[in-house]
């Protein structure tokens, strides 16, 4: 398993990976291509895809600043289910000096309860935090989202850092409103 940042100059590797990212999340929780590309030129934004061969196994886009590592995306193929990638994927981003922090639905079906399971089996803690996720396109609409932390529960103090970061790094490269 070998992670790669693929250039769009790599056009047939880079649309293989923009194609996982589009296909995986709802289209008001992803970026557009343009502002996607403009966090990419970001030092703090590792837009990594995860490679067996010449096979895409998954992405993991997540930022890094001071101690931490927000996992933004986290995504397999769905071909892919079940082989026990998406575990190898988060406990290589997971073990690391970082306390790492990501957010997961409210837990309202089958699905996101088992989300919830797969990031408790490799050791990360929900939190009592909530987020207010505001949305990536100007036609999207804000979405309530749990935390979760590893290697343990995350004080408010770093809960209130990593909403500082969201606002003043992260809100960067979303559709913004003009004035």
């Amino acid at each position: 398993m070998e992670f790669k940042i693929i250039e769009q100059k790599d056009s047939e590797r880079w649309n293989m990976v923009w194609n996982l990212y589009e296909n995986s999340f709802p289209i008001a929780e992803r970026r557009k291509r343009e502002d996607h590309l403009r966090a990419c030129e970001n030092e703090l934004f590792h837009p990594m895809s995860v490679w067996e061969n010449d096979q895409l196994i998954g992405i993991a886009f997540y930022w890094e600043w001071s101690n931490y590592r927000y996992v933004e995306y986290l995504a397999v193929p769905p071909e892919l289910h079940g082989h026990g990638y998406g575990s190898q994927i988060i406990k290589e981003i997971r073990d690391s000096k970082h306390t790492i922090i990501l957010e997961i639905d409210p837990l309202i079906n089958e699905l996101t309860v088992r989300r919830l399971q797969f990031y408790e089996r490799a050791g990360f803690t929900l939190t009592p935090y909530r987020f207010m996720h505001l949305p990536y396109r100007l036609d999207g609409a804000p979405q309530e989202l749990l935390i979760l932390s590893y290697p343990k529960m995350i004080s408010k103090e770093q809960h209130n850092d990593f909403l500082s970061f969201i606002d003043n790094e992260v809100r960067k490269y979303c559709e913004i409103p003009l004035d």
